[in-house]
């Protein structure tokens, strides 16, 4: 069994189209909180300038098998379909495997 990662998408989306990808991405995420417990964390932050902002989602799953979950889900696939199909993304999604490498994660 493999221990939690993390994976951070950067959405790009085109001028205009931020408020239709945030939605997008947000009916997704509360989809995946109710379904995928192997996924521990799904959060999505807007950059606050510009009239295409990006969106980064920090993610966090228990292991390969909940990131296969998701990538296999229907969420996700109906997701993907929407973004492309109303053409809504500048560029790719990109996506970052990702480790810690120091800090911290809150002082909250």
């Amino acid at each position: 069994m493999s221990s939690p990662f993390d994976i951070i998408a950067i959405i790009t989306p085109k001028p205009g189209k931020a408020d239709r990808v945030e939605e997008l991405l947000t009916t997704a995420a509360i989809s995946v909180k109710a379904n995928e417990p192997g996924t521990l964390r799904y959060h999505l932050q807007r950059e606050t300038k510009g009239d295409a902002p990006a969106f980064v989602m920090l993610e966090t799953y228990a292991n390969k098998a909940a990131l296969e979950t998701h990538s296999k889900s229907q969420t996700f696939k109906e997701l993907g379909k929407a973004l492309k199909s109303e053409d809504l993304l500048a560029a790719p999604m990109k996506v970052l495997f990702t480790k810690e490498a120091g800090g911290y994660a809150s002082k909250l």
